[in-house]
């Protein structure tokens, strides 16, 4: 006897199973059909999905280790300016394994030579540079290069890294990038709106 399943039913059932598949299975899938694209680009999707994702680490926690290696020591730098371009995040489970597993690597030549703290959300890192600002996805393995932005107005030393954070806006469940830059008196910050498609540097003034 053949039973005729609810479209509704069977569009919930490809929900809850593509909800815990790794990002890896997902990128793969969105080449299915439309359907499947439409659902895992949703931003309701990613959120369910990072919610899943979060509640398989507290089950099972683990540590991500992202090591400053410094090529060579200048004696009497206020701050390093001889940092490794090799960046390396590694996976570390605690209490299941005495080596943390390699899961990027790459070298980015000479395109700076000091770094400041790397922020995180929701598993992406956020690292500032004294040139660029490098914005990593652990999952699909992907780094994006920030837009050049400097309005200091302030002469500012090459060699000097400004801070940078990262975070997930609830309103609009996409990520921002906030960056601060030495200007006086002037009361400015430039944020960075993430999954726009003219996503941009965007100056926000304090009240």
């Amino acid at each position: 006897m053949k039973m005729n399943v609810p479209v509704e039913l069977l569009d919930e059932l490809v929900l809850e199973i593509l909800i815990r598949l790794p990002v890896k299975s997902l990128l793969r899938f969105k080449l299915v059909s439309k359907a499947w694209r439409a659902i895992i680009s949703d931003p309701l999707f990613i959120r369910k999905h990072l919610e899943h994702s979060a509640l398989k680490w507290k089950r099972n926690p683990s540590v991500l280790i992202a090591p400053h290696v410094l090529d060579s020591i200048i004696k009497g730098e206020d701050w390093p300016t001889t940092f490794s371009t090799q960046i390396c995040f590694y996976q570390w489970l605690p209490g299941s394994a005495t080596e943390a597993r390699l899961m990027y690597n790459q070298d980015f030549g000479r395109q700076f030579s000091s770094v400041c703290h790397f922020a995180h959300c929701d598993g992406l890192v956020l690292l500032p540079t004294n040139t660029n600002v490098y914005l990593f996805n652990q999952a699909t393995r992907d780094t994006l290069t920030l837009p050049e932005i400097n309005p200091n107005k302030i002469p500012v030393p090459p060699d000097i890294c400004l801070p940078a954070g990262l975070g997930l806006d609830p309103r609009t469940g996409r990520y921002k990038v906030v960056r601060a830059f030495y200007r006086s008196i002037d009361p400015v910050t430039d944020v960075f709106h993430m999954g726009e498609a003219d996503a941009s540097w965007a100056s926000v003034h304090s009240r």
